[in-house]
């Protein structure tokens, strides 16, 4: 990743792992030649808290600024932003079953959705804006740690068999069906629509559809001789074309667009899952 941006990860304390996957920060500045770059989905939902310069989202409607606290719900589809000068953004990226019962909203209801954190947790909005009254990385991941455990105190309780049933699907080549997935837990068939919809915010199809494509663009990145054939084949894909039917799909664009831009793509590939840094 080149200078002008910065993005690290950081591990929570284990109370909190069962529903935070990290803490994340991304820190620089946009440059002259910045331009929109997609954000691939990757399973989980997000609050993004903004302490520097209004970042920008385009869409086919147009472009807008984003609100500077926002909860960022399952995307099956990639989002187009672009910095407009300071970055300094914090972000809680939690494990893919546990934003809905956290922040006290259903999945499905955010699908697809970045909004405002003062429109769905507005108490929580109140507490986070503490965060921003301290300028270091450990303070700020101090006070965000509390708020955090805090509201994990009052959160709706997660299902113990989620997270089995979310790693069931994510590390499959090929996809289960809803009843399949049934039968590997002993639930039934409701119970598990009911969960993924609920808590999850994606179908199981849709929640593997995202990380096999993630798994995807980790191996195009890591094994650059690799075809892209011998990729799709890896990744639990039918054959090449699947898995570019799948690209433009999901990122609007090839693989090779997407990973082989002439300038390097800073916002996408530090949301790419398997080039994450961590502290």
């Amino acid at each position: 990743m080149a200078e002008s941006l910065h993005y690290e990860e950081m591990d929570v304390p284990p109370e909190l792992a069962h529903h935070i996957r990290c803490l994340w920060r991304m820190s620089g500045s946009a440059t002259d030649a910045s331009a929109p770059e997609p954000i691939i989905p990757d399973g989980c939902s997000e609050i993004v808290l903004n302490f520097g310069d209004a970042f920008i989202r385009y869409t086919s409607a147009g472009s807008h600024r984003q609100p500077r606290s926002l909860v960022a719900g399952q995307i099956t589809r990639a989002i187009r932003i672009q910095p407009s000068g300071r970055v300094d953004i914090w972000g809680i990226r939690f494990q893919p079953w546990a934003a809905a019962p956290l922040l006290g909203f259903s999945g499905v209801e955010m699908r697809d959705c970045l909004t405002a954190i003062d429109d769905v947790a507005p108490s929580l909005s109140v507490e986070l804006q503490a965060a921003a009254d301290t300028t270091t990385t450990t303070s700020r991941y101090g006070r965000l740690v509390q708020v955090l455990t805090r509201r994990l105190a009052r959160a709706r309780p997660v299902d113990a068999r989620l997270p089995r049933l979310a790693a069931l699907i994510a590390e499959r080549r090929d996809p289960l069906t809803v009843r399949a997935v049934a039968r590997e837990t002993g639930l039934g068939v409701r119970r598990v629509q009911q969960l993924f919809r609920d808590d999850v915010g994606l179908s199981p199809k849709q929640l593997h559809r995202i990380t096999r494509f993630q798994r995807a663009l980790a191996l195009g990145r890591a094994r650059q001789r690799l075809t892209w054939s011998a990729v799709a084949s890896r990744a639990g894909y039918y054959d090449q074309a699947h898995l570019i039917h799948e690209s433009c799909e999901i990122a609007g664009c090839t693989p090779t667009e997407l990973l082989g831009a002439e300038r390097p793509r800073e916002l996408t590939e530090a949301f790419l899952d398997g080039d994450r840094k961590r502290r």
